[in-house]
């Protein structure tokens, strides 16, 4: 029982984590403050740069926070 409810833990940390960067880097690229990041926006992170197209679901050249979730 102590290791399931630490297994847990541990999950809802790293969800709770990964959510506080993503809105991190939105609120650090978002430079026009739309709520989004542009292809240009993105420029300046040649990591999500390099990943944008994959991550733009929708294909209408932002990503918003919903997409910038990881499944």
């Amino acid at each position: 029982m102590k290791k399931t409810a630490l297994f847990a833990a541990l999950i809802l940390a790293t969800a709770t984590t990964t959510t506080i960067a993503q809105e991190d880097k939105l609120a650090v690229l978002d430079i026009d403050t739309d709520g989004r990041i542009s292809v240009e926006e993105a420029a300046s992170d040649p990591a999500l740069s390099a990943v944008f197209a994959k991550l733009d679901k929708n294909k209408d050249g932002y990503l918003t926070p919903s997409e910038l979730i990881e499944d």
